[in-house]
């Protein structure tokens, strides 16, 4: 049972490993990563910035590039096969960061 769960977590970590590898960007492509954790931590940090930027932009709000509400953890996604919390909670603000601002500034 415990085999079949890291078994799980390994495949999920990969196939989200390989969904970061693959989304494009100029400023992505040109950062350097860590490691697979760090770079799957952008990418969901980058995604949910793109959400909210979208949703301010749409509503008329100010510019808040900085992870709030749910987000405010800085944490989704985390797991603990993934290293450093510390480490992975700091690239997440980053690509929260980086989503945000491409999505309102668009």
């Amino acid at each position: 049972m415990l085999q079949s769960k890291v078994s799980q977590r390994l495949t999920m970590f990969l196939g989200t490993a390989a969904l970061a590898l693959s989304l494009g960007g100029a400023a992505q492509a040109q950062q350097i990563y860590r490691d697979p954790a760090t770079r799957v931590a952008h990418v969901i940090g980058f995604e949910d910035g793109s959400l909210v930027g979208r949703q301010d932009l749409f509503h008329g709000k100010a510019y808040q590039p900085f992870p709030r509400g749910k987000y405010a953890h800085e944490d989704r996604g985390y797991h603990r096969e993934y290293g450093d919390k510390f480490a992975y909670e700091q690239e997440y603000a980053n690509g929260y960061r980086a989503g945000y601002m491409r999505a309102f500034r668009r």
